[in-house]
């Protein structure tokens, strides 16, 4: 009797696999927990994987390494970054230059790009052609804005913004402006400013659109005028997009690069050049691929923190009503 209890129970799980092996495909997966959206996901998340997640990792497990490109790599725990914080002067003027850059364009930005929303919300004869015009830098290709402002701000013979100097009684005032040590990255600023102050003013004309014209009708009930409208009423409502165009800008600056690249390659004698400037030459110049990726990490660090605060700052005031 107990032998044949025992054969039933031992033919019990014999069976139950043979009924799942029996099963569809589809439904053993479901089974075990993969449903049919993952399939779905599965190739974003593989591209994902592949050119984010991966080189992340590479990058975080070169930094520790000392590697040419061509020979074998050789472990120096946290030397690179000891390396950089003590002893790597250009390090920290890319540092300077890029907070610079963060300080001085982004607000620049905002605010012209305010006042400009501001004028073509109203209702002017060809502001869509003059919206146009301000939001065509955003399109075009950078190598031609560097090309195109390289030669305004040339040398002082050359230069169209110093003929200009000349023709008004300042000639006096010009030099090279992008040649300058003292200049040079406050003017690549200036083109930075230049190049998206239009798409500053798009987002915000958006924003402006979208405020209830009650507000205003209300205000003017109370005797506001227009001043009193645009500190009271809109700038307030325009706090959500500008908390979202600051934090664009901010992560934009952390990863800038082409612009200088091709306007200053980081002179005259690095006084213009950034971290992600910098990490290029030390990694394609210098054939420094582990310090570089060092430097990668410290930057993405960086960004990162400022991204959380940024948030932080955008759930506490960026939302109507808070």
């Amino acid at each position: 009797m107990h032998e044949i209890e025992g054969g039933a129970e031992l033919a019990q799980p014999v069976q139950a696999t043979t009924q799942a092996q029996s099963l569809p495909l589809r439904a053993r997966l479901r089974r075990i927990g993969i449903n049919d959206g993952m399939f779905f996901v599965l190739p974003a998340f593989l591209v994902y994987a592949g050119f984010v997640v991966y080189p992340i990792v590479e990058t975080l497990r070169l930094s520790v390494f000392k590697w040419d490109g061509v020979h074998d790599q050789k472990f120096v725990a946290f030397a690179n970054y000891v390396k950089m914080f003590t002893n790597d002067d250009i390090f920290w003027i890319g540092v300077r230059n890029t907070v610079y850059w963060m300080v001085v364009s982004v607000p620049l930005q905002l605010v012209l790009g305010l006042i400009l929303a501001l004028l073509l919300n109203q209702q002017l004869k060809g502001r869509t052609f003059y919206r146009s015009v301000f939001f065509s830098p955003a399109t075009i290709s950078i190598a031609v804005i560097a090309a195109v402002w390289g030669r305004i701000l040339g040398p002082p013979n050359l230069g169209t913004f110093n003929e200009i100097l000349a023709l008004i009684g300042l000639g006096h005032f010009a030099h090279g402006w992008l040649g300058d040590v003292n200049t040079s990255i406050f003017a690549a600023i200036i083109v930075n400013t230049w190049r998206f102050v239009g798409f500053t003013m798009v987002l915000y004309l958006a924003a402006l659109q979208s405020i209830p014209l009650e507000y205003y009708e209300a205000s003017r009930v109370d005797g506001a005028n227009v001043w009193a409208q645009i500190r009271y009423v809109t700038i307030p409502l325009l706090m959500p997009m500008t908390v979202t165009l600051t934090m664009l800008g901010v992560i934009r600056t952390m990863r800038e690069f082409e612009l200088l690249f091709v306007l200053t390659r980081g002179g005259p004698a690095h006084q213009s050049e950034l971290v992600s400037l910098h990490i290029y030459n030390q990694a394609f110049l210098f054939a420094k691929f582990g310090y570089a990726s060092s430097i990668a990490v410290v930057l993405m660090i960086a960004t990162i923190i400022l991204t959380i605060i940024q948030l932080r700052l955008y759930n506490a005031y960026g939302r109507i009503g808070r």
